[in-house]
C-alpha cells in the first residue's frame, strides 16, 4: 500500500510537470497572491485601440510610475511595492512589447519609441505630475521620457539603469564582445545563465513559476532579439556625448541605486552619474545584482521612500 501511494505521488508530480496548462494555473495563483498581498490590482486602459494592462495601488498622495527592464514585465515591482508607504498611488506598467502588451502596437521598439509608448499610456491615465522609477532598460526609457516631459516629473529613480557606458565594462559587455548574448534565450540552460547575470543572491521562486517564465521567454525570443538590436543601436547606448547630454538635462532630484555585484551593468556606472547629474543621491547595495527591487525589495523600498519623502 505504501509503495502504491509513493507511485501515485510520482505519477501526479510527473503529470503536473508535463502539463503546461496546470503549471500556468499554479504560476498565476502565486503571482496573483503576491499582487494582492502588495495591495495591487490589475487594471486596463485603452490606448490607441489597444487594451493596456497595468498594476495599480490606490493612494491619496503623489503618483509613482514604475518601469521594468528588458524582456521582463510589471510583476518585477510587486514585492518592492509591498514595502512602500500606503499614501502613494502606484502604477506599474509593462513596457511596449513586454508582459501583456501586444508586440505589434509600435512600428519600432528602440528606446525612443518605447518612451513614446509609455507617454501614450501616461496620457491615457490622465497623470499630470509623478515620481518616475526605472530599472535597467526601464531606466533608459525613463530618462528619454524626462527629456521630452520634464514638467511632469517630481523625481527620478534609476535602479541599475541602462543609458550610461560603464567605465569598467564588466561581464555582460565582455560576453557580447565574444559573440555571446546572455539575453538570447533559446533553452532552459540559457535562462539559468541569464539569472547568474541578473542576481547575486537569487530570490525564492515557487515551483512551477520558473518553468512558466522561461517557456514564455523562449517563445518571445525572436521578437526580443529584434528589440535588443534596436535598443543597442540607439545613440543612448552608442554615443557618449548623447549620454552626457541626457544626464546633464536631468534637473529634477535623482536617486541612483545600484547593486555592487551587477554583472549586466557594472557598478562603475555610478561614477558617471555622479559626474554629470547635479541634484543626485546614490546608494550602492553590497552583495546585490542587477534588480535590487527583486533581490532586496524591503531595503530598496526603504531607501526610495526616504528619498521621495523630501519632495
Amino acid at each position: 500500500m505504501r509503495l502504491l501511494f509513493i507511485l501515485l505521488q510520482i505519477l501526479a508530480l510527473t503529470f503536473l510537470q508535463s502539463c503546461t496548462s496546470v503549471q500556468d494555473d499554479i504560476s498565476s495563483f502565486f503571482i496573483n497572491f503576491e499582487i494582492k498581498r502588495a495591495g495591487l490590482v490589475v487594471q486596463t486602459v485603452k490606448v490607441k485601440d489597444y487594451d493596456i494592462a497595468y498594476l495599480e495601488k490606490k493612494g491619496a498622495g503623489p503618483v509613482i510610475v514604475l518601469l521594468h527592464g528588458f524582456s521582463s514585465d510589471k510583476n518585477d515591482w510587486v514585492r518592492f511595492v509591498r514595502y512602500l508607504p500606503e499614501k502613494y498611488r502606484i502604477i506599474a506598467l509593462d513596457l511596449p512589447g513586454h508582459g501583456e502588451n501586444v508586440q505589434t502596437r509600435l512600428e519600432r521598439y528602440d528606446p525612443s519609441s518605447l518612451s513614446h509608448g509609455i507617454a501614450d499610456i501616461i496620457n491615457s491615465l490622465g497623470i499630470d505630475r509623478f515620481h518616475l522609477v526605472g530599472n535597467s532598460l526601464g531606466g533608459l526609457v525613463s530618462k528619454l521620457y524626462v527629456l521630452e516631459h520634464p514638467e511632469k516629473i517630481i523625481s527620478l529613480g534609476l535602479f541599475d539603469s541602462a543609458g550610461v557606458t560603464p567605465p569598467v565594462p564588466g561581464d555582460f559587455y565582455e560576453a557580447l564582445e565574444k559573440g555571446n548574448n546572455p539575453f538570447d534565450i533559446k533553452t532552459k540552460a540559457d535562462w539559468e545563465v541569464l539569472k547568474t547575470y541578473a542576481f547575486f543572491d537569487p530570490p525564492f521562486i515557487p515551483w512551477p513559476m520558473d518553468n512558466v517564465m522561461v517557456n514564455k521567454r523562449i517563445l518571445k525570443n525572436t521578437f526580443y532579439q529584434k528589440m535588443f538590436k534596436a535598443v543597442t543601436e540607439h545613440p543612448a547606448l552608442t554615443d557618449p556625448q548623447f549620454q552626457v547630454n541626457m544626464l546633464q538635462s536631468l534637473s529634477m532630484p535623482v536617486l541612483v541605486i545600484w547593486g555592487d555585484k551587477d554583472r549586466i551593468l557594472n557598478v562603475s556606472s555610478v561614477e558617471v552619474y555622479s559626474k554629470y547629474v547635479k541634484n543626485l543621491q546614490t546608494f550602492i547595495f553590497k552583495d546585490c545584482g542587477h534588480v535590487p527591487m527583486i533581490e532586496r525589495p524591503k531595503e530598496t523600498a526603504r531607501h526610495y521612500a526616504q528619498f521621495i519623502s523630501k519632495y
